[in-house]
């Protein structure tokens, strides 16, 4: 995945791929951290949706990238927020 050059004033899209049926539980661990990232339960392209802070992408992808071991998933793209939740 290409760098991204992140601004703090803005909010970003992190799309990861994902079992199915493991998306309750991804959900329940990545908002236990409490104002780092908003998990959406809906489906982009077969991709789930989170939407976090700029001045805290690096942290948010620290955090799911430590849950390879609960979780099967793969983050496969980031891009500034869209606007849709």
């Amino acid at each position: 995945m290409e760098k991204l050059e992140k601004k703090i004033d803005m909010e970003y899209d992190v799309y990861l791929k994902i079992n199915k049926e493991d998306v309750h539980l991804i959900t329940y661990l990545l908002e236990a951290e409490d104002h780092v990232m908003s998990v959406r339960n809906r489906v982009e392209n077969g991709y789930i949706k989170i939407i976090v802070p700029g001045g805290l992408v690096d942290e948010a992808l620290t955090l799911i990238n430590s849950l390879n071991e609960q979780v099967k998933l793969e983050v496969v793209k980031i891009e500034p927020h869209n606007g849709i939740v």
